[in-house]
């Protein structure tokens, strides 16, 4: 299961990135970058059965934010719809940023779970 929500939350992560991020802003394709190397990372420990790391926590941390980072954004986008009463075109990006944030989250979650099962048995 967490294999396959690695491998679906680095398809997303692209996706976004062809989809959504047509500018210079870093934060997102820094963004981009790092929940790809994290969920790479996560595929690789589960494959070799190793431990989670400091560099594996710093990474998650990083994913956490950029979570954040879109919830807020997703957040300013429906206030702004509300607003000015125009939601013709938010649901394009609302529905595919929303998958993306839940498969972060999710995997976020089970990594979190999966390494501190895999410690315990280790120990």
């Amino acid at each position: 299961m967490l294999k396959r929500l690695s491998y679906l939350n680095i398809f997303l992560a692209m996706a976004y990135l062809l989809l959504f991020v047509t500018g210079r802003n870093f934060v997102l394709i820094g963004g981009v970058c790092i929940v790809v190397i994290f969920n790479a990372f996560v595929i690789k420990k589960i494959q070799k059965k190793g431990q989670f790391g400091l560099v594996y926590a710093g990474l998650a941390i990083c994913c956490l934010c950029f979570w954040a980072y879109l919830t807020m954004g997703c957040t300013y986008i429906v206030q702004s719809a509300i607003e000015h009463r125009y939601f013709a075109d938010v649901w394009n990006y609302l529905i595919p940023t929303s998958l993306f944030l839940l498969s972060i989250i999710l995997q976020l979650f089970f990594s979190l779970q999966y390494f501190k099962a895999h410690q315990v048995t280790e120990k």
